[in-house]
C-alpha cells in the first residue's frame, strides 16, 4: 500500500521555474507566509502529487518506493542511467527553495529537453528523497540513505513532538518499515547530479551566478540529556544548586566559541526542552541537540572529541549526571572532478559566471556521492537565508539553474 495523493492530472507543465515554485509553496503553506511540510505529512505527499502530474504528463512513469522516495525514469538509451534529486520535505515554517528547486528544475528541464525533441543515449531518473531535513525524527537523509543501501530499520523507534514513532508514522502513510530495504537501487546509477540554492551568501557577496561544488562537509548530531535537581527557585541558593539549563547554557556557549576559533566549524544547539518547566522551578532536566561541522575528517575528529569532552566536562563542573547520544553521523566528501569540470562548462555555456566552492550544508548528494560520481551546483541565495520564510533566489538565477541542469545532461546523457 502506497498514501494516496492528490490528482492534478488536468494540469500541464508551463511558466518559469520561479511560477512553479510559487505555485509548489502553496502546498502546506503557514500563515507566517513559510512553508511546512514534514516527513510523512500529507502535504508533502500533496507534493509528490505535484511532480508525478508533470512528469507523467511528459511521458515519464512515476513511483513511491518502500522508503517513501518519489522516483521518476526516463528509461531511454543504454546504459546507467543519470539521476537528478534533491527533496521536497521542508523544516517547519520553512521557505519554498530549498531542495525544492532541484526538483522543479528536473522537471522544466525534461520538458525542456523532450521540447527540443533531444534523444537521450542513456536513461535518465529523477529524485525526490523522502525527509532529508530530519527535523521530525531526528533522521535526517533517510530516503537518500534507504535508496543507497544503508539500514535505517534502526531508526524505527524515533520520536517526534507528539510522541509518534517514525515507525508509526510511516504505516500511517501506508508503508512498512521492515520492507524500507527494497528502496536499494543506487547500484543501479551511473550518476548522481543536483541542484540547490546555496543556502549562504558567498555567490551574492562574490557577484557569482553559479557555484560549482566541490566538497560537502562532515556531519555530526547529538542528543544530550543533562539531569540535575529540580528545586525552589525561591530557596535554593545559588551555590547549591544543579541546574541542567545552566550546564546546557554553558554547553552551547563553549562550543560556539571553540567553533569560532576553528576554520570550516560551525555547532548548533537548535532544539532544547527543560522540565519541570515552572517559572518558579530551578531545572531539573534539559534535553537538547547538538549539530556539529567540519570540512575535513580531520577537523571532523577534533569536533567529535570536543563536543564529548565539553559535555563531560560542564556536566561534572556543574554537579549533573549526563547521556550523551550520538543521533547522526557523515564524513566529509570531495565530489567527482571530472563531473564538477562537465557543470562548470555547462555553466559557462549559458553565460553564467561561476565559481568553485564547498557546501557548509548537508545533502542528498553526500550520501549517493559515496558510491557513485556525484556533481552539485548552487544558484544564490538572498542574503544568505535559508530554512526561513524570506529564503529566497531570484527567478533569475532559478531559471538559469535549470538550464545550466538541462545543458549539463544533455553531456551527461550521451551514450556510455
Amino acid at each position: 500500500m502506497r498514501a494516496t495523493t492528490t490528482d492534478r492530472s488536468s494540469e500541464e507543465p508551463r511558466g518559469s521555474v520561479a511560477a512553479s515554485l510559487d505555485e509548489l509553496a502553496e502546498i502546506g503553506r503557514d500563515i507566517n507566509g513559510g512553508v511546512t511540510r514534514i516527513a510523512w505529512s500529507p502535504e508533502l505527499f500533496e507534493a509528490y502529487a505535484w511532480v508525478r502530474d508533470r512528469l507523467e504528463a511528459l511521458g515519464i512513469p512515476v513511483e513511491i518506493d518502500a522508503a517513501g522516495n518519489l522516483l521518476a525514469r526516463w528509461e531511454v538509451g543504454t546504459g546507467l542511467p543519470v539521476l537528478v534529486g534533491s527533496h521536497l520535505d521542508t523544516v517547519p515554517t520553512g521557505g519554498r527553495f530549498d531542495g525544492v528547486l532541484g526538483v522543479v528544475a528536473a522537471v522544466h528541464a525534461v520538458e525542456l529537453l523532450k521540447g527540443e525533441g533531444f534523444e537521450p543515449g542513456r536513461p535518465l531518473w529523477i529524485a525526490a528523497f523522502m525527509d532529508e531535513e530530519g527535523t521530525r525524527f531526528n533522521t535526517a537523509l533517510f530516503g537518500s540513505r534507504a535508496f543507497a543501501g544503508g539500514d535505517v530499520r534502526e531508526l524505527g523507534d524515533r520520536v517526534d513532538a507528539s510522541g509518534t514513532t517514525l515507525r508509526e508514522a510511516m504505516a500511517a502513510a501506508g508503508f512498512d518499515l521492515e520492507r524500507v530495504g527494497d528502496a536499494r537501487r543506487v547500484g543501479r546509477v551511473g550518476a548522481y547530479l543536483e541542484l540547490h540554492v546555496e543556502q549562504g551568501r558567498v555567490l551574492e557577496a562574490e557577484g557569482r551566478d553559479i557555484g560549482v561544488v566541490t566538497s560537502i562537509v562532515g556531519l555530526r548530531g547529538y542528543r544530550v540529556r543533562l539531569l540535575g535537581e529540580a528545586n525552589h527557585a525561591g530557596t535554593t541558593p545559588m551555590q547549591l544548586r544543579r541546574d541542567a539549563f545552566v550546564g546546557a547554557a554553558r554547553i552551547a556557549l563553549e562550543l560556539r566559541d571553540q567553533a569560532r576559533a576553528r576554520k570550516d566549524v560551525t555547532t548548533n544547539v537548535g532544539k532544547i526542552a527543560v522540565a519541570p518547566g515552572g517559572a518558579n522551578v530551578v531545572p531539573g532536566l534539559a534535553d537538547f541537540t547538538i549539530d556539529a561541522r567540519a570540512a575535513t575528517p580531520e577537523s571532523m575528529a577534533d569536533v567529535e572529541r570536543l563536543v564529548r569532552e565539553t559535555v563531560a566536562r560542564v556536566a561534572t563542573e556543574e554537579s549533573l549526571e549526563f547521556d550523551l547520544q550520538q543521533t547522526f553521523s557523515l564524513e566529509p566528501l570531495e565530489l567527482d572532478p571530472r563531473l564538477a569540470d562537465a557543470v562548470e562548462h555547462a555553466a559557462i555555456i549559458e553565460g553564467a559566471r561561476t565559481m568553485r566552492m564547498s557546501s557548509g550544508a548537508g545533502h542528498d548528494a553526500m550520501v549517493v556521492g559515496r558510491h557513485v560520481p556525484a556533481a552539485m551546483f548552487f544558484v544564490p541565495s538572498r542574503g544568505g537565508i535559508s530554512h526561513s520564510p524570506d529564503e529566497f533566489s531570484d527567478p533569475s538565477h532559478v531559471d538559469l539553474g535549470m538550464r545550466v541542469l538541462a545543458t549539463a545532461l544533455r553531456d551527461f546523457l550521451r551514450a556510455e
